[in-house]
């Protein structure tokens, strides 16, 4: 009897939502101060590698996807320039998009 791993589930149910909202954030963010493309997509980049890392960790790849899918937003807050508010939310919403975009097509694939 092989028993399918459960992966944040609550999380992954979610992740429709925190797109739509994340996206809010960025367009908001960025018609009225000022348009950070370069931020928005490392920040969606780091996001789905964020997710991925801790995807293969929730499915019992080992502790060390964990640490490294945790890790990714501090690494991206050091190497990315924040001179402005907008860099700011962009880099954080980018992130949380990248994020759920990650979870909803593995929702979408798991389904399968």
């Amino acid at each position: 009897m092989s028993k399918q791993p459960h992966v944040g589930l609550s999380l992954v149910n979610k992740a429709p939502i925190g797109m739509v909202i994340t996206v809010l954030v960025a367009v908001i963010a960025n018609v009225l101060l000022e348009l950070n493309i370069i931020t928005l997509g490392y920040a969606v980049v780091g996001g789905v590698i964020s997710a991925a890392l801790l995807l293969a960790y929730w499915l019992g790849k080992g502790g060390l996807f964990f640490i490294l899918g945790v890790s990714l937003p501090l690494v991206l807050v050091l190497l990315t320039p924040l001179a402005t508010i907008t860099a700011l939310l962009n880099l954080v919403s980018g992130f949380f998009f990248g994020f759920c975009a990650a979870l909803f097509v593995y929702k979408l694939r798991a389904n399968k």
